[in-house]
């Protein structure tokens, strides 16, 4: 379950109970919360996203993986925690493309 979609379940279980808007907000900002740390969104033009994610190029080893998060790393300008890339490399929906 994406946090969307966890977001649009409680709307639609608290819609049902007729919950008041002030509670459903404290469990959506929790929620948000959950999102910024363990999800954050990550921006990078479209040549990065494309590198990260290997397009065209498949993903063969765990190895090739590893060497070319590193080079990612050193190449990014915001200088982006490898944690996050990688977070970024599992979960490619949390990316947003940006202009260079």
């Amino acid at each position: 379950m994406t946090f969307d979609e966890a977001i649009e379940k409680i709307e639609s279980i608290t819609d049902e109970l007729n919950i008041r808007q002030e509670v459903i907000n404290d469990v959506v900002s929790v929620v948000e919360g959950l999102r910024e740390e363990y999800a954050p969104t990550v921006e990078m033009t479209k040549e990065q996203r494309k590198g990260l994610l290997f397009d065209g190029k498949g993903r063969e080893t765990p190895h090739k993986n590893f060497v070319f998060m590193k080079e990612v790393q050193k190449v990014n300008e915001k200088n982006i925690n490898i944690d996050i890339l990688m977070s970024a490399f599992v979960h490619p929906e949390t990316i947003k493309v940006v202009d260079e």
